[in-house]
């Protein structure tokens, strides 16, 4: 049975087989997370990244990911929140093909352990508590094709919202 670890600390330290990347739609440095992960993967993850098509919000790309600890490096394009306005619901319906998307491609290629952060939830400020619910959700529902999902959260408090989440809709 597939594991899905929640865990929190620094996603750019763990091993997996792949590291979900919030993205830009040209796949260019962003902001949190993303800018991170270009820093590590220096110019030839620039460059790789130039010849990829543009991305659209909730679509992924895959590419090599040079000096981080992981082989490759999934990008999507994750939804703004809008603060629960009538955009809401599109952009909540966008986040969970963010997760359906890297999936696929993941399944695809043959990856079994990915590594996920708060999709989202950082920069474009999704709630946690709908983050988690979506996240899980499409995780749970993926996870037989996969040997372990990580989701690393930045903090301890984002970690208990998640896991509250996890207890009151997805444990039997």
């Amino acid at each position: 049975m597939t594991q899905i670890d929640l865990t929190w600390g620094d996603i750019l330290t763990l091993h997996g087989d792949a590291l979900v990347c919030p993205a830009h739609k040209h796949l260019i440095c962003g902001r949190g997370l993303s800018a991170q992960v270009f820093a590590l993967g220096g110019e030839d993850l620039a460059q790789q990244c130039k010849k990829q098509p543009e991305c659209a919000v909730g679509e992924a790309r895959i590419t090599s990911a040079f000096q981080l600890p992981v082989d490759y490096l999934l990008h999507t394009v994750t939804p703004q929140w809008s603060s629960g306005d009538q955009w809401g619901t599109q952009a909540i319906k966008q986040l969970r093909h963010c997760y359906e998307s890297v999936l696929g491609l993941a399944g695809k290629k043959g990856l079994k352990h990915i590594l996920f952060p708060a999709l989202g939830a950082g920069t474009n400020r999704f709630p946690h508590a709908i983050a988690a619910h979506e996240a899980l959700e499409v995780l749970n529902e993926y996870s037989s094709q996969f040997d372990q999902l990580t989701v690393c959260l930045h903090s301890p408090a984002a970690l208990g919202e998640w896991k509250r989440v996890e207890r009151r809709f997805f444990m039997v």
